[in-house]
């Protein structure tokens, strides 16, 4: 150890080091080793710097200076304020780290709040985020464990609370890696349930092969149409086509190809840049497509849940769905206006309700209304009108067009088909 030097820059070749002229400070100790710049220079580490710099930090904060959070700790209807400094928060609490660093907007608000959390005790792990040193003692061991826990708590539900597709996978593997198992298995969920939204953002495409091979491999993913699972691999590997074309084969082995529409799967055969420049893939989906068109075999199984759809009836604008794996009855968002009669099928993950009679106070007539539910949203949306109203009509789905048969209106029954062809898949 060296007394510490404040020299002027040392340049080789220009005076040597018997010019220096240290000046010497007792707070301060330097180890001083040859610099890798080559000879004529030092490299000093003065060990005392972190810890000095934290405690002017420390200082800052009791005197309110700089600080840019205040953390409102409520406990038994009494709230007490901290002001702080977040980066000081974040450099030694994971947690806050996440926090304070994700994408959300409101990770940079200036006040949060700290729920059923004892306030002197959050006091203490504050002085402790300062100063590294806390006394813990018979009495306080478990108020300073729970106030930790209940800090960790509220921090994993401000971020449970603010998952979104941009964040979610950094959360889910920020989780991981500390072990806190309800947040990963919440981020986990979102990502199955929001996996569409998911695959546009900039972290989907951080994942690594195993990682997106074990996130496809779930059947519990909620998606309309296996196009989606399809689509996101393809754009995975398109991200980085020289470094990830080695995977596609594998991946393509964890979609459910046989659900995939076949005219989606021909589409892609003929035009997807990706397999232009994966024969062996090419080749195997090739093979898939000639043995579901030959054979004329239906769609394969649907990921997630499937449930059984009751919708309309007299006087009745509700709709309710059947879960068989929970033998549960599920209420969902009602239709625009009550309707008895009616025609439905499902498309490509969507449900569409067809013609029927509308039974409103204004309206008691046959419909030509097409209807479109889509469960992920729980939503309602109108298409396209049938030509003619049909009342207690036929409807069925065949190479992914819509076919209205037959119905009534009035005295008159329809003897006539339509078909709706502007329904695509993803």
């Amino acid at each position: 150890h060296l007394p510490a030097a404040s020299p002027s820059p040392v340049e080789p070749n220009c005076r040597g080091l018997s010019e220096i002229r240290p000046t010497r400070d007792s707070d301060f100790s330097a180890i001083v080793v040859p610099s890798m710049h080559g000879s004529g220079y030092l490299d000093y580490t003065v060990e005392t710097h972190a810890s000095r710099s934290l405690k002017v930090m420390d200082e800052f904060r009791r005197q309110e200076m700089l600080c840019d959070l205040v953390l409102h700790v409520t406990y038994k209807e009494k709230t007490v304020d901290f002001k702080v400094h977040r980066v000081v928060l974040a450099s030694c609490s994971p947690y806050f780290r996440a926090m304070f660093t994700s994408s959300f907007k409101e990770c940079r608000a200036s006040e949060i709040t700290l729920r059923d959390v004892c306030p002197q005790v959050v006091g203490r792990l504050i002085d402790f985020a300062y100063t590294s040193h806390i006394t813990v003692g018979e009495k306080c061991v478990l108020h300073v464990l729970l106030a930790a826990m209940s800090v960790q708590t509220a921090c994993c539900d401000f971020l449970v609370k603010h998952l979104e597709p941009a964040n979610v996978i950094g959360i889910a593997r920020f989780a991981e890696e500390i072990g806190c198992t309800e947040l990963h298995q919440k981020s986990r969920e979102y990502i199955n349930t929001h996996f569409n939204e998911v695959t546009k953002e900039d972290e989907f495409f951080s994942l690594t092969h195993c990682q997106l091979l074990e996130l496809i491999s779930q059947d519990s993913l909620k998606v309309l149409c296996e196009s989606e699972v399809y689509k996101a691999c393809t754009d995975w590997v398109g991200w980085d086509m020289e470094g990830r074309a080695q995977y596609l084969h594998a991946l393509l082995n964890a979609v459910h190809i046989y659900a995939l529409p076949p005219k989606f799967l021909k589409n892609q055969l003929l035009s997807c840049p990706i397999l232009s420049k994966a024969n062996s893939c090419k080749d195997f989906l090739s093979k898939i497509f000639q043995d579901m068109t030959l054979r004329k075999l239906p769609p394969g199984p649907n990921r997630g849940t499937q449930l059984i759809y009751v919708a309309g009836g007299i006087h009745f604008a509700s709709m309710e769905a059947y879960d068989p794996r929970r033998n549960v009855w599920l209420r969902l968002a009602d239709m625009g206006t009550p309707c008895s009669g009616l025609g439905a099928c499902a498309l490509f993950g969507l449900l569409y309700t067809v013609g029927g009679r509308n039974l409103s106070l204004q309206n008691n007539t046959e419909s030509s209304a097409l209807y479109c539910y889509n469960p992920m949203t729980n939503q309602w949306s109108q298409r396209a009108s049938l030509n003619i109203p049909r009342n207690r009509v036929g409807v069925g789905v065949v190479d992914g067009c819509i076919y209205a048969v037959g119905g009534s209106q009035g005295s008159t029954h329809h003897n006539t088909v339509e078909r709706l062809s502007a329904v695509t898949s993803v």
